[in-house]
């Protein structure tokens, strides 16, 4: 029996419905390859990650280890009537004692929080007037008095500290003359000349012995570890080499599978 035409188009309208609604096989293959590879290159880009952080973390314990170290050896003397002015950058970080007498109309705190830092200008043996952080107070405490007469100073010989990126007037409100950072060229405005580049921060027992807080130690940045830094930032390259290339892969893969599902389709058609 002869199908009729109308019956015929009917039958091909329902093939291509049904071959239309269903992923060919080749299709789901695809999109495996595909989510594979992305796979692979997200596992692979975590992993560098996380070795990426472990050798920034090496570097920064190495850094802070030479700070430490820097600390930790032996004191200068900055004593007698030698001018100590161009050796200050040589000794950034380290230990240095000085000899002098405190200028009672130096003294001004430093901060923008509580506790503030103590600060008090010392006229040293050498003429010249480096500033000493004597210790830390924090709001109501009683700010130690100033010894009287000579003494000898040990403490971290600091830089000045960086601009503030708030006001540069302290959030502090007390009755008495309180800067948001210690630093020097605000202080060379009003203090005696010649004005030591940097300032000494007493050690946290010397504070104490003086009835006051241990002030912060903002020990300077030291190169060690930069060989670290560079194996870091060399993972999260490929890191994300990995994940960009693994993406390039999979849109590959697919148009590849596309090409290969279409050539066949049209093998099929001819036939």
């Amino acid at each position: 029996m002869t199908e009729s035409p109308r019956a015929g188009r009917a039958s091909e309208r329902t093939s291509g419905r049904a071959s239309g609604g269903a992923e060919s096989p080749g299709g789901v293959s695809v999109r495996i390859k595909q989510a594979v590879i992305v796979l692979v290159g997200l596992v692979l880009a975590v992993v560098m990650t996380f070795l990426g952080l472990w050798q920034m973390s090496v570097f920064e314990s190495q850094r802070a280890g030479t700070a430490q170290a820097r600390v930790a050896q032996q004191v200068v003397s900055w004593s007698g009537d030698q001018a100590r002015r161009g050796q200050a950058d040589e000794v950034y970080g380290r230990r240095v004692s000085v000899t002098g007498t405190y200028l009672p109309s130096t003294q001004l705190l430093i901060g923008q929080a509580w506790p503030l830092r103590v600060v008090t200008g010392l006229r040293m043996t050498s003429g010249e007037t480096i500033p000493v952080v004597r210790g830390a107070v924090n709001q109501g405490e009683h700010i130690a008095a100033i010894p009287k007469g000579r003494v000898t100073v040990t403490g971290v010989l600091l830089a000045s500290d960086a601009q503030p990126s708030d006001p540069t007037t302290s959030k502090v409100y007390i009755p008495a003359k309180v800067e948001p950072a210690l630093r020097l060229e605000v202080l060379a405005q009003d203090w005696p000349q010649p004005l030591i580049p940097g300032y000494v921060t007493v050690s946290s027992d010397a504070a104490k012995a003086s009835g006051m807080r241990a002030p912060d130690l903002p020990l300077p940045e030291t190169g060690g570890g930069e060989r670290n830094r560079g194996y870091a930032l060399q993972w999260w390259a490929f890191a994300a080499f990995a994940l960009g290339m693994s993406i390039v892969f999979a849109r590959s893969a697919g148009r590849k599978g596309r090409g290969h599902s279409e050539g066949g389709r049209g093998t099929g058609d001819d036939g």
